[in-house]
């Protein structure tokens, strides 16, 4: 089953840490500013080729070994028998470039990785960059004009997609409630203190009264069932 990845990789974890530090990561630079335990992040490249290979569990960097530039990614995926479209599948690369393809001096572009589908068409990525103090975050993308949400600077390449195989069905999001720990409550909180619902301090991964108050005033507050309990809809409208 697909698990989205909503939260910074682990440390440790050897899809994102070079050879030098214990991963699989082989030819990839290190991420600026460092982060130990996962260093090669900052840095969209090394993040996406980690993820794609975490994905399909690898146990290596079996595709995408690190093109130089996040735009190549189309190309090198093709050399390697990887397919490309222009539609979001899970699991996915997303490629914009910055100027040409192959060209040096005019940017380097950027890549995501495709996390969820929405039932509207948008998706959420998860992503790294290179000289961002926030070496991980999520976006909430929609394909607009079809520039997904880049910039201006920035042209969409295409979507490179996962090994030749059926696509694997998204795992149902669990219900996140008071009295739960781990991973979905510090999305959850993160989520809340990015609305400005919840203190930074208050990120810990245990649901507890504080993170029940600011979810019941994010409820009242956006039309939603004032329940404290994020659901399907309180989770898309906190993915917003």
């Amino acid at each position: 089953m697909f698990k989205p990845r909503l939260t910074k990789p682990e440390s440790g974890n050897k899809y994102y840490n070079t050879p030098a530090s214990g991963g699989y990561a082989v030819g990839a630079i290190k991420g600026y500013p460092l982060q130990a335990g996962t260093d090669i992040l900052a840095n969209c490249v090394g993040y996406a080729a980690g993820r794609f290979n975490e994905i399909i569990g690898a146990g290596c960097w079996k595709y995408l070994t690190y093109p130089p530039d996040a735009e190549n990614f189309v190309d090198v995926a093709k050399a390697q028998g990887l397919k490309t479209g222009t539609e979001p599948q899970l699991g996915a690369i997303i490629v914009w470039a910055k100027g040409k393809t192959w060209t040096i001096g005019d940017g380097a572009g950027h890549v995501a990785v495709v996390e969820k589908i929405n039932g509207d068409g948008s998706i959420i990525t998860s992503e790294s960059g290179y000289g961002c103090a926030n070496p991980f975050w999520t976006s909430h993308r929609e394909k607009g004009g079809g520039n997904w949400g880049a910039g201006s600077d920035y042209r969409f390449i295409g979507f490179v997609h996962q090994p030749d195989t059926p696509q694997p069905a998204p795992e149902p999001e669990p219900l996140i409630r008071k009295g739960d720990t781990g991973e979905q409550v510090v999305w959850l909180q993160t989520a809340l203190t990015r609305k400005g619902y919840l203190p930074a301090g208050q990120i810990d991964g245990i649901f507890g009264t504080f993170t029940l108050g600011a979810l019941l005033a994010f409820q009242v507050e956006h039309g939603l069932a004032v329940d404290g309990i994020c659901g399907p809809a309180t989770r898309a409208e906190l993915e917003k």
